[in-house]
């Protein structure tokens, strides 16, 4: 009974003992594990990494994780004075800009002290903590800077330079201002108290509402299926022509292609068209600055490329008036050799051609292009007693322009007619081929202008 008695005092013992150490065991584990730390100081951030999905670099994924999770508290308040409360009010950047900050707060932070580690399993924990105080100084500090910097950029856009670098140390500017864009940013230029983020976006729209473009052509109005060569466009900068300016072609109909990359010493830039290809008889084109490469050139930040294509610059439209070629057909349609008066094959075309939108003339003189269609039936071969007679129809259809050029050609042979005789057999060969000009040959002419 004795022994009974010390072996269970034993067990008891050991149990808690055993109680002990895991008590102990999660005793180890930090408050801030347990409980988020909060403060009116300090801001926290922790991270988490799982070190069996990040067996290499899972310290740090978690220091990372943390760093974004104390960016994360940082409030991006805009200022009434900064110039987002303008640029809100015109194209709504506001939220895409506090997003955007707060995606790249965690690349400016300084000071920030790290406040402990943990593991547990496959979990590996990071604290980190900045003092508000500490980050409100470093942040002013970089301001500052950013201030100082963007006023030296802002001394390259005087007239002294090219519209080029002009336009691209703007940009620069605003995007060394970035991360501040949401204060007043108070400051002095030339004596003048201005708050800096307004003051370089006023001077930005003032130096590309300077820019004009110009359409040297008179009214444009070109045949359909034509081309349009040497368009001509001038550029003036505080009405003087400037060189090496591109411009760029927007156009739903019109296939503008640059002749130019930029503009000459005359300040001129050529543009053509290859060919009219739409019946519409008014198409527009757009003309604006192609600055997009000055643009990439001066920053890759793609938020500030937004803001920066929010200052519009001058663009013209221009219409190009495009008619269909009044068309002058005639035939010459023989029954088995013989030159008839009938015209079925021209009045055939034209109608066709009025389908289609182009118009057909009795007046040569006044046609641009000349439709010839010659057409001729031969006999098949007679039987003695046969009841059944064919017809083949052999034609073909031209058509020059004024220069004598040939625009369109197509042969048709051997369509057939057969009827109870040669006469029949040959009306029906000729029924064929108005066929054949309706569904078939027309829309192909067309077709040749068109595409």
């Amino acid at each position: 009974m004795r022994i009974i008695f010390c072996y269970s005092l034993l067990l008891i013992l050991f149990a808690c003992g055993s109680t002990k150490q895991i008590n102990d065991i999660e005793d180890m584990t930090p408050d801030w594990v347990k409980n988020y730390p909060v403060s009116e100081n300090y801001y926290t951030g922790i991270g988490i990494a799982n070190k069996s999905k990040n067996p290499v670099n899972y310290i740090q994924v978690a220091q990372q994780n943390a760093l974004q999770n104390l960016a994360s508290q940082i409030k991006v308040n805009i200022a009434t004075q900064s110039v987002f409360v303008q640029m809100e009010r015109e194209y709504g950047f506001e939220e895409e800009f506090k997003s955007d900050i707060k995606i790249k707060a965690e690349e400016h932070l300084q000071g920030y002290e790290l406040k402990g580690t943990h593991q547990a399993g496959d979990e590996y924990w990071v604290y980190y903590s900045l003092s508000k105080r500490k980050y409100t100084e470093v942040r002013q500090a970089r301001m500052e800077e950013a201030m100082e910097q963007a006023k030296t950029l802002l001394s390259f856009t005087t007239h002294q330079h090219s519209p080029k670098e002009r336009y691209v140390h703007f940009v620069k500017a605003l995007e060394v201002l970035k991360p501040f864009l949401s204060e007043p940013l108070a400051c002095q230029i030339d004596g003048r108290n201005v708050f800096l983020g307004s003051e370089i976006i006023a001077q930005f729209r003032s130096f590309m509402d300077n820019f004009r473009i110009l359409s040297l052509n008179k009214k444009v109005k070109v045949m359909l299926g034509n081309k349009l060569g040497e368009l001509k466009f001038a550029v003036e900068f505080n009405k003087t022509r400037v060189e090496n300016i591109p411009l760029i072609f927007a156009s739903d109909l019109l296939d503008v292609k640059p002749f130019s990359n930029s503009t000459d010493e005359n300040g001129l830039f050529i543009a053509i068209v290859p060919k009219i290809s739409s019946t519409e008889n008014v198409q527009k084109m757009q003309v604006g600055l192609n600055i997009e490469d000055w643009l990439k050139e001066a920053t890759t930040d793609n938020f500030t490329q937004k803001l920066a294509r929010g200052v519009k610059s001058h663009q013209i439209t221009m219409p190009v008036y495009v008619y269909t070629p009044l068309v002058y057909v005639q035939s010459k349609e023989k029954y088995f050799g013989t030159l008839y008066r009938s015209q079925d094959l021209k009045f055939a075309a034209e109608t066709a051609l009025n389908k289609l939108g182009f118009s057909p003339t009795g007046r040569k003189d006044e046609a641009e292009l000349f439709m010839q269609i010659e057409a001729n039936t031969e006999k098949g071969r007679t039987q003695t007693g046969q009841k059944m007679f064919t017809a083949f129809l052999n034609m073909s259809v031209q058509v020059k322009d004024k220069n004598q050029m040939i625009v369109f050609s197509e042969q048709l042979n051997k369509l057939k007619g057969i009827q109870l005789s040669f006469e029949q057999a040959n009306t029906s060969a000729y029924e064929k081929a108005q066929e054949e000009l309706n569904n078939s040959i027309i829309p192909n002419f067309v077709n040749s202008f068109i595409q």
